[in-house]
Order: C-alpha cells, then sequence, then structure tokens
C-alpha cells in the first residue's frame, strides 16, 4: 500500500460503551442490556440505567426474546426519541456482567491515562 495516502482516512471511529443513561448525543454506540419486549422489528433493552429501543435489520438471525442479554452495536439517535439502528448483535446470556463492567472501566481508565 503507498504510503502517499493518508491513514487518518480509512481510520472508522469505534463504538462506544456506553450505559444508555451516559448517551447524551447522536453517534456510534455498543450497549448491553436485557431485553424487556420485542416487536417484529424491534427491541426494548434495559441496562440497569435505562432503557433503549433497537430497531433490528431483517439479516439478524439470533432468536430474540424477552430475559435474553444482549449486546448491540449501533448508530443511537436522540430525537425524536433515544433509539438504536443497530449493525450487529451478540448473545451476552452466558456473560458475568459484573467481570464485563469491571473490565471495561479498568479499559477505560488506562485508555484516559494514556492520553
Amino acid at each position: 500500500m503507498s504510503n502517499s495516502i493518508n491513514e487518518k482516512e480509512y481510520k472508522i471511529k469505534p463504538f462506544v460503551d456506553s450505559n444508555i443513561a451516559e448517551i447524551k448525543q447522536p453517534g456510534k454506540y455498543r450497549v448491553v442490556g436485557k431485553i424487556v419486549d420485542v416487536t417484529e422489528n424491534s427491541i426494548l433493552i434495559d441496562d440497569g440505567f435505562g432503557q433503549l429501543t433497537i430497531t433490528i435489520p431483517e439479516e439478524i438471525s439470533l432468536k430474540l426474546e424477552d430475559g435474553i442479554t444482549i449486546r448491540a452495536f449501533g448508530y443511537v439517535n436522540i430525537q425524536p426519541e433515544k433509539q438504536m439502528t443497530t449493525t450487529f448483535i451478540q448473545d451476552f446470556n452466558e456473560i458475568d456482567l459484573d467481570s464485563y463492567r469491571q473490565l471495561n472501566q479498568l479499559e477505560q481508565s488506562l485508555r484516559k491515562a494514556n492520553t
């Protein structure tokens, strides 16, 4: 690959790991929560801090039902209400959420210390 092209042009912003209540502006986020409601093309999740409606694309093949814990990656719009258009969903039902959140806090503190 040629060095004449600026590498920054090809970097994609990462999904920001966040609690639902902390999402205050539009952007790419990843959230973990329990499904509390399922409709034909969307789900409502609760992460213990807030709730978020997630629009599900047709190509998602994961069986989504009430009570399952998932991690969703997508773009969150704030207006007219906080809603995510997801690009990827993972089954997080078998994940220890306390350990997961502790690791995320450690990762964020290390990232802040290195900037």
